[in-house]
């Protein structure tokens, strides 16, 4: 976990209990195997809910993917150099000689060959014309990304290379990702390279590494002991309860039939950079800590919510000793809690960071398993992914012009797949093309402020994210830092929840009541789809209802339009129409003065039950 690099908060990591071979499946299992099997353990929960996907149907084949480098290379390309380099790689790591089963056995299972051969093919489309060249290469990707794996066959990986001109030749790996995450796909790559070179020079390849005391196997065993453990499922149960779930803005979306078509927004951080790595040093963090407060910031700027919880990416590798030179699928994606309570950039990068050192014990629980539910949905929709490879050979590799296609589930990831840029991965169903931009603003907006600013900067503003900010830099708000009326009462209501907050007559309601009540009511409005940029009209008499509504508004992220019960039919209906409310929060009495228009009547019992559907006691 790069978060925890300086050692802050780091608990001692327990000795690894090694496993042996075949040792987490039955005998029956072990006599079903095929005869060449050297090894066979169950898969993780995070590999098969990819299967999940990969095979759900959604048409765009997600955790199949085809990345394509361009290699910097003057020496004629030696296919024969590189199929052994390719079989060299094969050899030296078990999971790409490991394939899937996921019937025929008591469970699914992944079953390690003795030997594996690397598919390999090559194109020389050097005699095409140079317009055409780099078009076949996208053609032959576009093709291959249609194409999944027979997951009973391994390896999961097959290997394309394209000769363009004579200073380089491209290479295009396509992966089943269930086998295989980025820091280990990244190792294999320039250990094949490497090998290739000296294999193509008449020299011997280096030497594997040092035999290691960590095989997969172990990363499985540990996450089967975390499913057994009740302190980690009742941490994240802990979590997810207490944070609501964050959502796009309702109306940022493109719609459930709109087009859906994938796209990438990059965000150039060079000249930031430096700034935002200073701003690491002085709160005795890491440069990941500073861009996921910066992520943070931008989307406690989409909703009215005190806490919520997004999602992030974490490695779950083994601590020990060569684990990180043993490729295999160690990604986990987890909920993670979000405050909106940090006055300065400073408190809001440390308490990101403190809050990945309180996950980070159980971080191994997979977040399939945190479903309550076999059919509750996604439990994040944005995830947090923070990315370097930093053991690229950027001299041989041009990874400005790599080329990937490699989709997934999550309608929104924010991370670094590129050194040098935040990127903004997103579908025009999920988030407008037009919206995606909007928020590249604001998180290009934060971070200059977060660079310039450093850890006494304030991070209460607001930001202002229109086309008048200009393409993806944003513009902070000048003038005094607003005063945000929803953050103040919510951290008065978790400082004193039963001090008295609301008297009306013979009512009396402590700020926790109040709280609670608000809280359901928001999530009644969100339901019903008020989100960022709806209006909702309030017509309610004095009293308790008349405050928890204006808070729920605010807690849906939504505005609210009061309205005087006094005012005489006409004038109560342009208001409502002047403020464009889609929804509006009465009681009985003036029920029937809001139609047509929606309505939510508090004082009915059926709207009572509903609301403590949505927040039981």
């Amino acid at each position: 976990c790069e978060a925890l690099d300086h050692g802050q908060g780091r608990q001692a990591a327990a000795p690894l209990q090694q496993v042996a071979p075949f040792a987490l499946i039955g005998q029956d299992n072990r006599r079903a195997l095929p005869a060449d099997a050297v090894d066979a353990y169950p898969l993780s929960r995070v590999q098969a809910g990819m299967f999940v996907e990969m095979f759900g149907g959604s048409g765009q084949n997600d955790y199949h993917n085809v990345t394509s480098f361009r290699i910097r290379d003057k020496i004629p390309f030696d296919p024969h150099a590189f199929r052994s380099a390719a079989d060299l790689v094969v050899a030296r790591h078990e999971v790409m000689r490991t394939s899937f089963a996921l019937t025929g056995f008591s469970q699914p299972l992944q079953i390690v060959h003795g030997h594996a051969t690397m598919p390999v093919v090559h194109h020389d489309v050097r005699h095409l014309p140079e317009r055409q060249r780099q078009q076949a290469l996208v053609d032959f990707c576009d093709r291959d990304r249609r194409e999944l794996f027979d997951i009973s066959v391994a390896p999961l990986m097959r290997m394309a290379v394209h000769i363009v001109d004579d200073e380089s030749w491209w290479l295009s790996i396509t992966e089943c990702h269930p086998i295989i995450e980025g820091w280990s796909y990244h190792s294999q790559l320039m250990e094949m390279l490497h090998a290739y070179e000296r294999i193509r020079d008449g020299q011997e390849p280096a030497l594997a590494p040092v035999p290691r005391t960590v095989r997969y196997a172990d990363f499985i065993a540990a996450e089967l002991r975390s499913l057994a453990s009740d302190e980690d499922r009742d941490f994240w149960h802990r979590l997810i309860d207490g944070h609501e779930q964050f959502r796009i803005p309702r109306e940022w979306t493109g719609g459930p039939g709109s087009d859906r078509e994938r796209y990438r927004i990059d965000i150039p951080l060079h000249e930031l950079e430096p700034g935002l790595r200073s701003l690491a040093s002085a709160t005795g963090t890491s440069y990941k800590s500073v861009l996921h407060a910066a992520h943070a910031k931008v989307l406690g700027l989409l909703t009215r919510a005190g806490t919520f919880r997004g999602g992030m990416v974490i490695d779950a590798r083994p601590e020990a000793s060569g684990a990180d030179r043993v490729s295999g699928m160690y990604l986990n994606s987890v909920p993670f809690p979000y405050e909106r309570t940090a006055r300065t950039w400073g408190e809001l990068v440390q308490q990101v960071f403190d809050r990945e050192v309180e996950l980070w014990p159980h971080r191994r629980f997979p977040m399939p398993s945190m479903r309550r539910a076999a059919d509750e949905g996604h439990l994040v929709d944005v995830l947090f992914h923070y990315l370097d490879f930093h053991q690229i050979d950027t001299d041989l590799v041009d990874i400005a012009a790599s080329r990937d296609d490699s989709p997934n589930e999550f309608p929104l990831v924010v991370g670094t797949p590129s050194a040098g840029h935040l990127s903004i991965a997103s579908d025009t169903r999920t988030l407008r093309r037009e919206h995606g931009e909007r928020l590249a603003r604001l998180y290009r907006a934060v971070l200059s402020d977060m660079a310039a600013e450093g850890p006494a900067g304030g991070a209460l503003k607001g930001y202002a994210y229109g086309p008048e900010a200009g393409p993806a830099t944003g513009t902070a708000r000048t003038g005094p830092e607003p005063v945000d009326a929803l953050a103040g009462f919510e951290a008065q209501a978790r400082r004193t929840p039963d001090a008295l907050a609301v008297v009306a007559g013979g009512e009396r309601l402590t700020f926790g009541q109040v709280d609670v009540r608000a809280n359901r009511l928001a999530r009644r409005l969100i339901a019903l789809g008020v989100g960022v940029e709806s209006r909702v009209g309030v017509l309610l008499d004095r009293g308790p209802d008349l405050v928890v509504a204006m808070l729920a508004a605010w807690k849906a992220a939504a505005a609210y339009v009061p309205i005087d019960p006094c005012d005489p039919q006409p004038r109560l209906h342009s208001q409502l129409a002047a403020g464009a409310c889609g929804i509006v929060i009465t009681e009985s009495a003036h029920a029937t003065r809001v139609a047509p228009l929606r309505s939510l009547v508090l004082d009915t019992e059926e709207e009572r039950a509903a609301q403590r559907a949505e927040l039981p006691d």
